[in-house]
């Protein structure tokens, strides 16, 4: 797992950059952008299925109980459109698959139903995330541009677990076999995310950037904390086309409460992104 010394290493090289260097180069005024490219992280996730009772002391990881590997590698799409010379929006897409089938070495308890140690369990949980925000850059020069963002960051996840072993539903003394347990879990949270951003030219075909993105919010029926680092580089081989690498940190904690019960779900991954660019 990458550091989150390394990555405090690369932000303060980028900002040292910013300070330090003034040169005469091309000024950062493409009008659009497209980015695509692919995430390598390693996970810690969890989640806490619907309970009638409220109670949330017992979180199911989905890599210690639910048998999934930490390595997740997922592709993403983004885009960015300069409205004006100090106004941005970008669009991000990230859909994220995975599934497991495992041996249960521990009792799971899912929607109010303790599944024995031994069982047989499959599961499946996919997540679209869309990323939408607004930058305006506070400060520009022909090199430089320091923003301040503000959007919305929109979590879809479906989490299916298939279970066939012995099971003990709440209130009963009886432990029964199943072949056929099966729980269904829908979570849907669109939470506003506010951040800085920098990006930097050291020369016409190298840029730096970095981010930092943070909220702690309650909205409505949704309770949420996002943090997101980023810092890296590119290089581009003319004026439209380039390639990047940067790594980032990422913790997310979201929780929706229901008229039955509530979900929450939790994730943090340390990785590298490896993407194409085009600008115009």
């Amino acid at each position: 797992m990458l550091s989150n010394k390394i990555l405090s290493v690369l932000l303060y090289v980028s900002v040292f950059h910013l300070s330090t260097t003034d040169t005469a180069l091309a000024d950062i005024d493409e009008v659009y952008r497209l980015s695509v490219g692919t995430n390598i992280s390693n996970y810690n996730s969890d989640i806490t299925l619907n309970s009638s009772s409220g109670s949330f002391d017992k979180t199911i990881s989905f890599e210690d109980d639910l048998g999934m590997t930490n390595q997740v590698n997922s592709s993403w799409i983004s885009a960015r459109y300069r409205v004006g010379d100090l106004h941005h929006i970008r669009f991000t897409y990230i859909p994220i698959s995975r599934t497991s089938l495992t041996q249960s070495v521990n009792d799971i308890i899912i929607d109010d139903t303790t599944i024995k140690a031994g069982a047989s369990i499959s599961t499946k949980t996919k997540s679209d995330i869309i990323d939408f925000s607004y930058i305006y850059n506070f400060h520009k020069t022909p090199q430089l541009e320091i923003g301040f963002s503000a959007g919305i960051y929109w979590l879809l996840n479906n989490t299916q677990v298939l279970a066939a072993g012995e099971v003990q539903a709440e209130g009963d003394d009886e432990v029964v076999f199943k072949s056929d347990f099966s729980s269904e879990q829908k979570l849907q949270a669109p939470m506003p995310l506010i951040g800085l951003s920098v990006n930097y030219e050291i020369m016409p075909s190298w840029r730096t950037h970095a981010s930092f993105r943070y909220l702690d919010v309650l909205v409505n029926d949704i309770s949420g904390r996002i943090l997101s680092l980023e810092a890296g580089t590119e290089y581009y081989f003319n004026n439209n086309w380039g390639i990047g690498v940067s790594i980032a940190t990422f913790e997310l904690d979201v929780e929706a409460i229901g008229i039955i019960g509530s979900t929450a779900l939790g994730w943090s991954h340390d990785g590298v992104q490896i993407y194409a660019t085009f600008k115009y």
